[in-house]
């Protein structure tokens, strides 16, 4: 299946970047075109460089909401033809008349449709045939391929009909009897569109590969184009003789000849069409659109590349080309030049088709997709054209400010605001108009979600919108601190070497912290260093977040167990790392708090405070008590030592006798995990005793050393 009818949607990522704090206003500004196209509008251009002005005229001729127009067609009297998808039907609409349903297909989709004076065809897939409706609007088979899907017809200068298929590709003529002569099978997946240039010589494209052929007058075909890409899938011969071709490339290989894939359609009150093979399809891949032109001579080039997929073309009066695209419904113009204006009036997934034949010289209507329209351009500027932005996230409630925008001509801003991501019932209704572009107050009230909307009307001189800006006041976001990690007492660490990059030798610490610009927390802190032990001190390090990218101070309190007030251990800290001298400290169990604040860059009265409370730890500046006394039994003669500790359990205890080494004692239960624990030394001798000298150390490594004593 080409992959032109293979619905993908695309992201596009917000130009506008997030709120850096929250001690001031945040401006949301809409100036480029990147930045235009996020929003939507009613009959507006916006040029490359991001200039609104009025489009043409442009109106929706159905009262009906198909899912899809697949084909449009324009047949010389100015009546349309349209073929839908999802539902298979043929829509008739007459000059100053609402459509009429004229044939309901089996199939699925309506992909071509073709009308000269007196006849028009409409061809159905997948599994269908091509058929001739009358002017009762009576349809009846005209051509039955073999191949599952009919995507092009068109007529050549004797007036025969030429019939592009897919699964594999098939390119056939069939004349005003209905007999069908196969003129072509290129090795491609499918024959997907059909055109006839100036000199009345039929081009076609396709496929895997994305070719353009032309034949000649005995149907010998010439490749004009092998475009190296996916899909050549739009044709538009101008009337100099070059001919514009776009081709679609995929993000994947392209599929080998004869593969298909489902059609993919993407709306809920539409059926999927069957597929080709029962292997399921893998998710669509990310396309491209190009447009060539191609000389008369032969000679090419490229003249525009785009993310959007381009589904047809067609050529203007005044030499330019316009480029129907998804999946955002754009409408390129493309200039001899090779300047490009972007038309976004359309409120729909696709610009699927430009109608064909008329007597104009370029298309007076186009079909969408996602939801299905025919639409026709009229002579003129639509008045007023409307441009509604993207809906803003505060990501919370905001106080508006001020609107600025630059404009020429007759241009009116107006805003609205709610707390549901799209509009509804409980938004605001529209502002009244506001005047001053210099500068004026948002009336609309305080909520989480803003919208404007510019509408420009025709007057002596064109209106023109470049550039507007939202000035708004989020609400302030609590810190948070994350985590505390409390390392083993007497772990620190040494201090790496860092240096901030454009740093001022000499510049106060607390001047150069005040001159960051909001959101700038300084230089990221080095890791930590080589771990080292020092006794009597306590590291803590934490982490804080802040919504708003606030810079932020942090206060360190404490609170003994039994106690209830927290006293503060240091304020004002910038780092995230602390090392508590705890040998001032007196004995025990405490709490440590970490209260992070926004005060920095926020006002006093909009600053506040996150907080998370450690874990407990213990202060032990104390060491052990030790205790001995010597003992006979009939196994001997042994001293025997009792350790006490009031914080902390005994780690260990060792002994030396007469001053030599030191040797390492285990407890009577045979496991130091308390306290409180007794342990046995045997001696050779009592007057051994008088020679022992004994030293405990408790888990926070104060140490006693006690020589034996002997009664």
């Amino acid at each position: 299946m080409p992959s032109r009818f293979r619905l993908s949607f695309f992201v596009f990522l917000a130009a506008i970047a997030a709120p850096v704090a929250a001690s001031g206003p945040t401006f949301w500004t809409v100036a480029t075109s990147t930045e235009f196209l996020q929003g939507r509008s009613d009959g507006v251009y916006l040029s490359l460089e991001g200039v609104v002005t009025a489009g043409p005229r442009l109106t929706n001729r159905l009262t009906s909401s198909p899912a899809q127009i697949w084909s449009l067609t324009e047949a010389p009297d100015g009546t349309l033809w349209a073929g839908t998808g999802g539902d298979g039907r043929v829509l008739r609409l007459r000059p100053g008349q609402p459509e009429e349903m004229v044939f309901d297909a089996s199939e699925n989709n309506i992909f071509a449709i073709a009308a000269d004076a007196t006849r028009v065809f409409a061809a159905s897939s997948p599994d269908g045939r091509v058929y001739r409706i009358d002017a009762a609007g009576a349809a009846q088979p005209f051509f039955d391929p073999e191949e599952k899907y009919i995507w092009s017809l068109s007529f050549d200068a004797q007036g025969r009909l030429w019939v592009a298929t897919g699964n594999p590709a098939a390119i056939y003529r069939v004349d005003q009897y209905g007999t069908s002569q196969l003129v072509y099978k290129p090795t491609a997946a499918h024959a997907v569109v059909l055109a006839r240039d100036s000199q009345g010589r039929m081009l076609a494209g396709t496929e895997s590969p994305g070719r353009l052929y032309r034949f000649d007058a005995n149907d010998r075909p010439f490749v004009l184009l092998d475009s190296g890409m996916t899909e050549l899938s739009a044709i538009a011969p101008a009337a100099d003789g070059a001919v514009y071709a776009a081709a679609i490339a995929r993000g994947d290989a392209s599929p080998s000849a004869g593969e298909s894939t489902a059609i993919a359609v993407t709306t809920a009150s539409t059926t999927p069409s069957p597929t080709a093979t029962t292997t399921p399809s893998p998710p669509a891949p990310p396309k491209r659109g190009t447009v060539f032109r191609i000389e008369a001579s032969g000679v090419w080039e490229e003249i525009w590349e785009s993310p959007d997929v381009v589904y047809d073309l067609a050529t203007a009066a005044d030499g330019s080309v316009l480029a129907a695209t998804g999946p955002s419904g754009r409408l390129y113009r493309i200039g001899r030049t090779r300047e490009v204006w972007l038309h976004t009036g359309v409120d729909a997934k696709q610009i699927t088709r430009f109608a064909r034949g008329g007597a104009a010289a370029a298309p007076g209507a186009f079909a969408t997709a996602n939801p299905g329209r025919v639409v026709t351009i009229a002579d003129g500027v639509q008045s007023p054209a409307t441009y509604y932005s993207s809906i803003r996230d505060s990501a919370s409630v905001a106080t508006w400010g001020q609107l600025r925008w630059e404009s020429s001509g007759s241009t009116q801003l107006f805003t609205r605001s709610g707390n549901t991501a799209e509009p509804d019932d409980s938004w605001s209704p529209w502002s009244t108009p506001y005047k001053n572009s210099a500068g004026e107050n948002i009336t609309s009230p305080p909520a989480r979600y803003l919208q404007w909307k510019a509408e420009l009307t025709s007057s002596a001189a064109p209106a023109r919108l470049t550039s507007v800006t939202v000035a708004y006041l989020p609400r302030n976001n609590r810190p948070s601190v994350t985590s505390i990690t409390v390392h083993p007492p007497g772990v620190v660490f040494q201090k790496p070497f860092a240096n901030e990059d454009g740093a001022i030798a000499g510049l106060d610490e607390r001047v150069a912290d005040s001159r960051r610009p909001p959101g700038d927390n300084g230089p990221t802190p080095p890791p930590p260093g080589r771990r080292m032990f020092q006794k009597g001190l306590q590291t803590l390090a934490w982490k804080a977040e802040d919504a708003d990218n606030d810079r932020l101070l942090f206060t360190l309190q404490y609170r003994r167990d039994g106690e209830t007030a927290w006293q503060d251990l240091r304020a004002d800290l910038s780092d995230t790392i602390f090392v508590w001298d705890t040998s001032s400290m007196t004995d025990g169990r405490y709490a440590l708090r970490v209260l992070a604040s926004d005060l920095p860059t926020n006002s006093a009265d909009r600053a506040l405070t996150g907080e998370r409370t450690s874990e407990t730890i213990t202060i032990d500046n104390s060491p052990p008590a030790v205790t001995t006394e010597v003992t006979r039994t009939s196994a001997g003669v042994r001293l025997a030592v009792r350790v006490t500790d009031a914080q902390s359990p005994i780690q260990k205890v060792e002994y030396s006798v007469g001053g030599g080494a030191w040797q390492l004692v285990y407890p009577v239960d045979g496991l130091a995990d308390a306290p409180d624990e007794r342990y046995e030394i045997p001696l050779a001798n009592e007057s051994e005793a008088t020679r022992i000298v004994v030293r405990a150390t408790d888990l926070l490594q104060n140490v006693t050393s006690k020589a034996a004593v002997v009664r």
